[in-house]
């Protein structure tokens, strides 16, 4: 009786990590450094300020919670990569925070539309200054995918041995069929007293959809929690040159130091 039960215990381990492997092709693409993302956050954070300001630097992800343009709605993000160059866009409508890495520095910029055309704005009007790239603040927090909530989840499938000082570890708890025929596999974090679940959806090998739950215990001892959901419009492996390089609008004005 015991080894039929191990057996059938082995059986379904199998299966899961079987099923769970579909999200091995897009953490791998996360390491290579070679992906194009498309995405819209339906459930951006709750308001937090009145203030017209976006925090940029000392964050390895784009700051939009402090937003008058971008609380409260859905948010719109694009993120793609080819080795160390990459961009991050975050936004809803007319309005866009923008970080564009090239190697060792990072500009920030924002795009918005006006009588039909983009205009940007980084140091000023259609000029820019490279900054120095936050090394430290990614080896505190993660690597940057755009958005607070698309940078936690997309942290959250890397494998531990990436992960940065303060992401907790997740483990593969469970994989299944839908109604629709479509797939998912979840994961789960525990840090610091939140516990999260992430749910990747999946049509065939496509991911089509993250979705987390967070929970966790107040002072007053009731439970508090957060849900977030993410459509994925493209997760491609192939980098979109075309937005690695500053707009033609936008002047890079940076001094930089000769030879």
């Amino acid at each position: 009786m015991k080894i039929y039960l191990i057996a059938g215990l082995l059986t379904v381990l199998f299966s899961a990590n079987a099923q769970a492997a579909k999200i091995d092709a897009y953490r791998d693409l996360l390491l290579k450094n070679s992906y194009t993302i498309r995405y819209e956050n339906i459930t951006p954070p709750p308001r937090v300020t009145n203030a017209d300001r976006v925090e940029l630097y000392g964050k390895s992800g784009l700051a939009v919670e402090g937003s008058n343009y971008l609380l409260n709605k859905p948010k719109r993000g694009v993120i793609t990569c080819a080795g160390t160059e990459k961009y991050e866009e975050v936004g809803e409508g007319d309005f866009y925070m923008c970080r564009l890495s090239k190697n060792a520095e990072d500009f920030f910029y924002t795009k918005y539309r006006r009588g039909g055309d983009w205009e940007y704005f980084g140091t000023r009007k259609n000029r820019v200054e490279a900054n120095a790239k936050n090394y430290l603040a990614r080896l505190i927090e993660g690597e940057s995918y755009g958005d607070a909530d698309m940078s936690r989840l997309l942290n959250a499938i890397l494998p531990d041995e990436v992960k940065s000082a303060q992401q907790a570890g997740s483990r593969f708890i469970a994989a299944g069929t839908l109604d629709d025929g479509n797939t998912y596999e979840d994961y789960r974090t525990d840090r610091d007293g939140v516990t999260e679940i992430v749910r990747c959806y999946f049509n065939g090998n496509a991911l089509i959809k993250i979705a987390s739950a967070s929970y966790h215990r107040k002072a007053d001892g009731k439970i508090d929690g957060r849900k977030c959901i993410i459509k994925i419009n493209e997760f491609s492996a192939t980098p979109d040159r075309s937005l690695l390089r500053l707009p033609d609008k936008l002047q890079d004005v940076t001094e930089r130091r000769k030879g």
